[in-house]
């Protein structure tokens, strides 16, 4: 997978302290590219390595884009990649969350992306090649209820990107966006946690590391969409043209993904008491 195709590709993963992200970082250290990994809060515990520069930065904001992508350029003189991993879930009824848990899911799920591929945007265009990766999920496909905002912003991510891809047909810079079902996360540990969530367990969770992999395959052969795993791609898509399924079934799906929850929840105690 890691082939000479990455020689010398400068690859920028946003959000590199999260679960994806660290994987994606993971998996491109053996490789002959040069990472830049922008974390925020949580300091990646990804063993960093010669071709790795670690950055700390608040990516909400533009001024602090401007500085990752001016220390980029300054150090490789261009951007070959940059892979959009931020996010954050925050579970639970959608009419007992606070302004600013709304407004911190909105800004980092979807305006430091936004703001962040405008500006990679400018400078791929000025050096005619450049290939943007989105992290989305199945909540931007599928609803997710008591995870209102989280899938509001997914929705809204799949959109542009969908939108920004068809824009940008004609250029030398390629834009993909992708979607899993559940991660093996933090993230996913939080909507264990809250006793309404159901549709984030459907399915078995990925490993990281199964979704680092499929970025890696789009950075050799851009898509605009993948869906992971496989398996959810035309149901999911189904859902989407018929909203009205998802309404109907919702009760046999809650159902499916409370049982399937409660299974996760054992495995993850488990797996707890034998450490």
């Amino acid at each position: 997978m890691l082939n000479d195709s990455f020689i010398n590709k400068i690859i920028l993963v946003a959000g590199a302290s999260g679960g994806i992200g660290s994987s994606v970082v993971s998996r491109l250290s053996g490789s002959d590219s040069n990472l830049i990994a922008v974390y925020n809060k949580n300091h990646p515990d990804f063993q960093t390595d010669n071709n790795i520069s670690l950055i700390k930065a608040d990516l909400t904001k533009a001024d602090e884009w401007d500085r990752v992508l001016h220390f980029t350029f300054q150090k490789y003189g261009k951007l070959d990649v940059l892979i959009n991993c931020t996010g954050v879930l925050i579970p639970g009824d959608f009419l007992n969350q606070t302004e600013e848990q709304i407004n911190e899911m909105i800004n980092i799920n979807l305006s430091s992306v936004l703001i962040g591929t405008q500006k990679a945007l400018k400078l791929m265009k000025r050096q005619k090649f450049g290939h943007i990766i989105n992290i989305g999920s199945i909540g931007g496909i599928i609803p997710m209820p008591f995870s209102t905002v989280y899938s509001a912003t997914k929705f809204a991510l799949r959109g542009f990107t969908h939108s920004l891809a068809q824009e940008l047909k004609d250029s030398n810079v390629s834009v993909s966006l992708v979607s899993p079902g559940p991660v093996n996360t933090k993230m996913l540990l939080l909507e264990a946690d809250h006793y309404k969530t159901s549709i984030a367990f459907l399915n078995k969770a990925l490993k990281p590391e199964k979704v680092a992999d499929s970025i890696i395959k789009i950075i050799n052969k851009p898509k605009t969409e993948v869906i992971l795993p496989y398996s959810l791609s035309i149901p999911s898509r189904a859902v989407f043209l018929f909203p009205e399924l998802f309404s109907k079934s919702y009760m046999v799906i809650e159902k499916i993904g409370i049982w399937r929850k409660r299974s996760y929840i054992k495995n993850q105690f488990d797996l707890s008491l034998q450490k």
